[in-house]
């Protein structure tokens, strides 16, 4: 996973950096409604009550942020279907950042909180409540890049310590790493995962064991596709013959 990088004030360079106060309406928006697609326990209910009170509540407010955005990009793009096409890549790298799975648990208390305040107290500025609480739900997220990156530090200070004697912490992540420094393309917070998709893992080149010399696959972590487990059921034992215990 590329991890975003802290600019010169010490914020990630995620999707949700540079924008305008219309932009961040729009992004809070959208994170509240990731929020109310995937926080589906009976604990977040009010998630799901308060995003579709916020959006009908607004819905004019919203509308007329909604077609200002629109009109920048048609501006900026100097085309209707051009501006269009921009900003819907722009809108699946947001949905797809807001959707990350490590960080989905604190995004979903985060989303909680927010929502409870709204049910409790309805504002009168969906603009302002936006713009004051879209940092909540940036934080999960921040947080768990803050995380992963001391779990690389602390990974490559394991390996150079003890990496000689038992071999890498992560083979895996050491494979990543060296697939990223040939260039190959390893999916990050914001990737499409139908892009993903589209191009098979299987080409994505191999890392040579440096014990074994076998060319291992690299396999880019699809970081937005969540795994069902699968559960065989277990078999009923047929009655013995003679009708007694099968023991």
């Amino acid at each position: 996973m590329n991890i975003p990088a802290r600019n010169m004030v010490g914020q990630r360079e995620t999707i949700n950096r540079g924008i305008t106060d219309d932009e961040k309406v729009w992004h809070f928006r959208s994170a509240w409604n990731v929020a109310a697609l995937n926080c589906t326990s009976a604990q977040y209910e009010p998630v799901l009550s308060a995003y579709s009170a916020y959006i009908a509540d607004f819905a004019r407010p919203l509308r007329q942020v909604n077609e200002r955005i629109d009109r920048t990009y048609r501006q900026e793009m100097g085309a209707r279907r051009a501006g269009i096409l921009a900003r819907e890549e722009q809108m699946t790298a947001v949905y797809n950042f807001f959707a990350l799975p490590p960080a989905r648990a604190r995004f979903c208390r985060a989303a909680l909180d927010i929502s409870n305040r709204y049910n409790a107290a309805r504002p009168s500025d969906p603009a302002a409540f936006a713009i004051d609480n879209f940092a909540l739900l940036e934080a999960p997220f921040d947080l768990f890049f803050d995380e992963y990156e001391q779990y690389q530090r602390a990974s490559y200070e394991w390996d150079v310590k003890y990496g000689d004697m038992f071999g890498p912490s992560q083979p895996g992540w050491v494979a990543v790493q060296a697939a990223k420094a040939n260039g190959v393309p390893v999916p990050g917070p914001t990737s499409d995962p139908s892009a993903v998709l589209a191009n098979p893992t299987a080409a994505a080149g191999t890392v040579t064991d440096p014990e074994t010399g076998v060319a291992v696959p690299v396999i880019p972590v699809q970081e937005n596709v969540v795994s069902q487990p699968v559960v065989e059921p277990v078999a009923t034992e047929p009655p013995a013959p003679d009708g007694g215990s099968t023991l």
